[in-house]
């Protein structure tokens, strides 16, 4: 009954809330100039769905409604792409294939989900990775890596990395593999590539980054200037992420990989919103990777939000960035071989 309960709440929130943004932009306009009526009411619906969830009261009506998530897959994907359950480093994972279309050999992308190390799975993802998968004429591993508080650090990383090393078992290339994640899974996928730099594993031939997360102690001042933008529910006072660090240090390397000597690590592609709270969190990673030679490239779309490639599927912010990937995964690919 409690669950119901929070559905019923977190559902009431975003209703409430979609109704106030279409009053507001109707009176006032939109709150980006650059934004549409699609645009503005998914910030809207996803910013009072991450503030309703957030609260205690209403955790576990959250996490039975990604158990229960089970999202087909857009028409123009059906039949193109095949996306099936498998296991990846002794974990539950999702395995999406093109069907159709130019079959030659092309990387794989280990993609490791967002969700702030404490939600998300491979079904929330399903959609954004399908689409990843066909604009970028590749395949993909999407691991279900254990979930913090039950599993807080480096639970995420030890994952990240059994998912890896089993692809290395089954003869997959590290020159044709691409590492990738969103949010929090794109500071995952930083943490891996400098665990597997650690424990002298080959690289793989690049990581692509949207919106990573690389600062678990929230200093960002962009999570303040940004706040009215975007959707993540970092509200004051704005503490360190000790649902997923525990009694870690929120300076350890693999839990905010901007702290790390970032030497030696694969070519990076990261994605940022200039409407984000996290920015900062882009801007001083690249900062950072370059200082230490690391190959960056360093996409900014100035009117987007918090991971916008995966929640506004059709803005043109997003046909640019599938349109970035796919030639840089064939770069770092061609480069590697």
């Amino acid at each position: 009954m409690d669950e119901i309960l929070g559905i019923l709440r977190i559902f009431g929130a975003v209703v409430a809330a979609v109704v106030a943004a279409t009053v507001r932009r109707v009176l006032r306009g939109p709150t980006v100039p650059g934004w549409d009526w699609t645009t503005e009411l998914t910030r809207a619906a996803l910013r009072a769905f991450s503030l309703a969830s957030a609260l205690p009261a209403n955790r576990s009506a959250r996490r039975r409604l990604e158990e229960r998530f089970d999202p087909r897959l857009p028409k123009d994907l059906r039949g193109n792409v095949a996306v099936r359950p498998v296991r990846l480093g002794g974990r539950p994972a999702e395995r999406h294939v093109r069907v159709v279309g130019d079959l030659a050999d092309r990387a794989v992308i280990l993609y490791l989900h967002g969700g702030g190390y404490v939600t998300g799975s491979p079904a929330t993802h399903r959609r954004f990775v399908a689409r990843l998968v066909w604009e970028t004429h590749t395949s993909a591993w999407v691991p279900a890596y254990r979930l913090a508080p039950a599993h807080r650090f480096p639970a995420a990383v030890d994952d990240a990395e059994a998912a890896y090393r089993d692809l290395l078992d089954r003869s997959v290339d590290p020159g044709e593999i691409v590492v990738a994640g969103d949010s929090a899974g794109g500071g995952l996928a930083t943490a891996l590539l400098l665990r597997l730099r650690d424990r002298d594993l080959p690289q793989p031939a690049g990581a692509i980054l949207f919106s990573p997360y690389t600062d678990l102690e929230h200093t960002g001042e962009s999570i303040r200037r940004n706040f009215r933008f975007d959707y993540l529910p970092l509200v004051q006072p704005i503490r360190p992420n000790v649902e997923y660090l525990g009694d870690a240090d929120p300076h350890d390397p693999l839990a905010s990989p901007i702290y790390a000597d970032l030497t030696g690590l694969a070519p990076l592609l990261v994605f940022a919103g200039g409407r984000e709270m996290i920015l900062d969190d882009s801007a001083r990673l690249v900062e950072r990777a370059r200082e230490a030679g690391v190959e960056v490239t360093f996409c900014v779309e100035d009117d987007m939000f918090h991971v916008w490639p995966a929640l506004v599927p059709h803005h043109p912010a997003t046909a640019r960035t599938f349109a970035v990937c796919a030639e840089w995964v064939e770069a770092v690919r061609q480069k590697s071989s």
